[in-house]
């Protein structure tokens, strides 16, 4: 029981910290352009390898959070 609530709580931990890490890491560079947590989503998938699978769970997180973050990149 207790190895499967760590489980649990590990697959927790990693999805919070996967959520839209495209465009956290487009914003903390500074790289203001629109729809850009997708675009390095999208490259990183190109590359392939475990970042692939990891940018294709990401991918609609960063849609998301670039499309909430519009404001903020088309004022820059």
């Amino acid at each position: 029981m207790k190895l499967t609530a760590f489980k649990i709580l590990a697959l927790l931990y990693l999805v919070l910290n996967l959520s839209a890490c495209g465009t956290m890491i487009s914003l903390v560079e500074q790289d203001y352009s629109v729809y850009a947590g997708v675009t390095r989503d999208f490259q990183a998938m190109q590359q392939g390898g475990i970042l692939a699978v990891l940018a294709v769970i990401d991918l609609p997180l960063s849609f998301v959070l670039d499309t909430l973050m519009l404001p903020v990149t088309l004022s820059q």
